[in-house]
C-alpha cells in the first residue's frame, strides 16, 4: 500500500526511460527524425549536410565503423561537432559561442521532435499524474530529459514546483539567506530543456552593435520581442550576484515556437554528446553541491537511466550521492523514518541485461538497493513509493 503522504526529502533521478511511456523517442531513434526534419525544412544543401559529409569522411579515415548518412550514432556525430566547436578548430569560421550552424540546427530539431511527440497535458498516461501526485514538497527531481512531461503532469495535478535550486529571502556577495518557508517540489533539468533559451550571446551581439552606433532589431527571434513566445526569466525571484542562471529564460508558448519560428536559434539543451558537459556553464548552479547531497535524504530513486559508460561525469556525481546516502543507515530520520532502500527502475527483460545493470550500480551497495526491471509505468509506483523500512 502506497503511503499517500510523505515528508519529502527524497531524490528522484530521471533518464530517458521515464519518458518512454509517453511515446518519446530514445536517443537511438532521434537521428532519423532530426535528419528528416532538417532536410524537410532546409533542403539538403546545408551546413548540416556538409558537416555530415565531413564527419563520415573522418570516420572512414579513422576506422570508425557503422556510420552511414542514413544511419549513424547521433552521440558520436554530436561529439565530433562539439569538440570542433569548443576547441574552435574552425578559427574565425566559428559561428557563435552557442554553437556552429549544424549544432544549432540539430538542437532545434531535437526540441521540435520531442515537443511534437509529447501528448497534450491532459492526455498523458496515468502513471505520470500518479507519480506527480505522490511527490511531496521538499522532494528533489533531477532529470536528464529535455521534455516537459513531468512539468505538464505536476501542473495537471496542481503540485507547486520550481526549476531552479533555491529561493532566497535576500542576496549578497557571498550568496544569500534561503527562503525555507516556501514548500514546493524542486525539478532540476541537468541537461537543459526544450523551452529554455540563453540570452548571453544575444546581449553580447546587441551591445557590440550599439557600441558601433548600429541598431539591428532582428537579432534573435525569442529575445527581440519577449512577448512573441511569452519569454520570462527561468528564476522568478532573487539570485546571488554573477549566477549564470540569470541568463536562462523559459518560453510559455512552446507550441507556437516549434510550429512557427524560423529564426536561427536553438533551445538551451546539452546535446546528446560524449562531451556535452563542456557546455554546462549556464546551468552550473543546478549541479553545484550535488556531490554533497544524499546524507540527509530519506530516499534516492533512479528511473530509466542505465548509466552509459560515456557519462562518466554522471557516475561520479551519483557515486558521491549514494556514498553519502549510506550514512546513518539504521538511524531514525525525520518523522521516525529510516532511509528507504535506493531504488532502481529500468526495462531489462533478460537476465544478462539485469546482471549488467546491477553491476554498473554496484557502488550503491547490494544490501541497500532494490531493483525493478519492468520499466517505468503504473506497475513501478508501488515499488517506488512504498516505504517498508520503518524504525
Amino acid at each position: 500500500m502506497i503511503t499517500p503522504t510523505h515528508p519529502g526529502f527524497r531524490i528522484f533521478i530521471l533518464g530517458a526511460g521515464f519518458s518512454r511511456p509517453a511515446g518519446l523517442p530514445l536517443a537511438s531513434a532521434l537521428y532519423p527524425a532530426v535528419k528528416s526534419l532538417i532536410e524537410e525544412k532546409h533542403g539538403t544543401d546545408t551546413k548540416f549536410d556538409r558537416d555530415l559529409t565531413y564527419y563520415l569522411s573522418y570516420c572512414n579515415d579513422c576506422g570508425v565503423t557503422g556510420q552511414t548518412k542514413d544511419a549513424l550514432d547521433l552521440e558520436l556525430f554530436m561529439s565530433y561537432l562539439d569538440i570542433e566547436h569548443y576547441l574552435r578548430l574552425r578559427g574565425s569560421d566559428t559561428w557563435s559561442s552557442e554553437g556552429n550552424e549544424s549544432q544549432l540546427m540539430i538542437r532545434k530539431a531535437i526540441g521540435k521532435v520531442i515537443h511534437d511527440g509529447t501528448p497534450a497535458a491532459d492526455k498523458l498516461p496515468d502513471c505520470y499524474y500518479k507519480f506527480a501526485d505522490l511527490l511531496s514538497p521538499r522532494d528533489i527531481v533531477l532529470t536528464f530529459n529535455y521534455d516537459l512531461v513531468l512539468e505538464a503532469a505536476l501542473t495537471h495535478v496542481g503540485k507547486r514546483f520550481r526549476r531552479f535550486p533555491h529561493r532566497f529571502k535576500s542576496v549578497n556577495t557571498h550568496g544569500g539567506v534561503l527562503d525555507s518557508d516556501t514548500e514546493e517540489i524542486v525539478l532540476l533539468k541537468l541537461h537543459g530543456s526544450l523551452d529554455w533559451f540563453d540570452d548571453s550571446h544575444f546581449l553580447e551581439l546587441r551591445a557590440a552593435l550599439q557600441a558601433q552606433g548600429l541598431d539591428k532589431s532582428r537579432l534573435h527571434s525569442v529575445f527581440d520581442d519577449p512577448t512573441r513566445y511569452g519569454t520570462k526569466p527561468l528564476v522568478d525571484g532573487l539570485l546571488p550576484p554573477e549566477d549564470p542562471l540569470v541568463h536562462l529564460h523559459a518560453i510559455q508558448n512552446v507550441a507556437r515556437y516549434y510550429s512557427q519560428d524560423g529564426g536561427f536559434n536553438a533551445p538551451f539543451i546539452l546535446s546528446p554528446s560524449h562531451v556535452k558537459f563542456v557546455y554546462a556553464s549556464p546551468i552550473m548552479s543546478l549541479w553545484n553541491g550535488l556531490g554533497r547531497s544524499g546524507g540527509y535524504n530519506l530516499g534516492v530513486s533512479v528511473i530509466g537511466f542505465s548509466l552509459p559508460p560515456h557519462d562518466e561525469y554522471i557516475r561520479i556525481g551519483l557515486h558521491q550521492m549514494l556514498s553519502n546516502y549510506s550514512s546513518w543507515w539504521d538511524s531514525p530520520m525525520l518523522g521516525g523514518l529510516l532511509k528507504d532502500y535506493a531504488r532502481f527502475v529500468d526495462y531489462k527483460p533478460s537476465q544478462p541485461e539485469r546482471d549488467a545493470y546491477v553491476e554498473r550500480y554496484r557502488f550503491a551497495g547490494a544490501d541497500r538497493s532494490r531493483f525493478f526491471f519492468e520499466g517505468f509505468g503504473e506497475g513501478s509506483l508501488e515499488f517506488l513509493f512504498n516505504q517498508p523500512r520503518v524504525a
